[in-house]
């Protein structure tokens, strides 16, 4: 059965609304014994280049990582150029705390989201959804 993927949710951006075409980004956290790694993966609106960024990042936990994934994709993001963002991520939880029916029970999540707000000010528009793993193709990045 094809999962059912709901609407993206503003997080930030100078419009309210969402413009025909966005740039998909998909992000994604890993953690290993104290080590993390974040992944992104940039799509054009116009579906013909696709940039790829993974770096290693300090995090204590796996929910870290896929906080640090977040910011860390719209900031590569927005080097590339690209003020209009559909950010699709595999963590319910960061998910919800983004959208405003979550809580930021760490300080880490408190600092991601402070940065996250700080970085989709500079964007046009930018909005967020949950999508399952297996859609998620920043995760095969880690395989490599």
């Amino acid at each position: 059965m094809k999962p059912i993927l709901r609407d993206f949710i503003r997080i930030g951006g100078r419009h309210a609304y969402p413009l025909p075409c966005c740039a998909l980004l998909q992000t994604d956290g890993s953690y290993k014994t104290r080590k993390g790694a974040v992944a992104a993966i940039l799509t054009t609106p116009d579906n013909r280049t696709v940039y790829r960024n993974t770096h290693p990042i300090v995090a204590s936990n796996s929910t870290e990582a896929e906080w640090a994934s977040i910011a860390n994709g719209i900031r590569f993001a927005l080097e590339k150029e690209q003020f209009l963002l559909a950010v699709e991520n595999d963590n319910l939880s960061v998910i919800a705390a983004l959208t405003g029916y979550g809580t930021l029970n760490h300080s880490y999540a408190r600092y991601y989201k402070s940065q996250i707000t700080k970085l989709t000010a500079q964007t046009l528009w930018t909005g967020v959804r949950w999508i399952p793993r297996e859609l998620n193709r920043a995760d095969d990045l880690f395989l490599r």
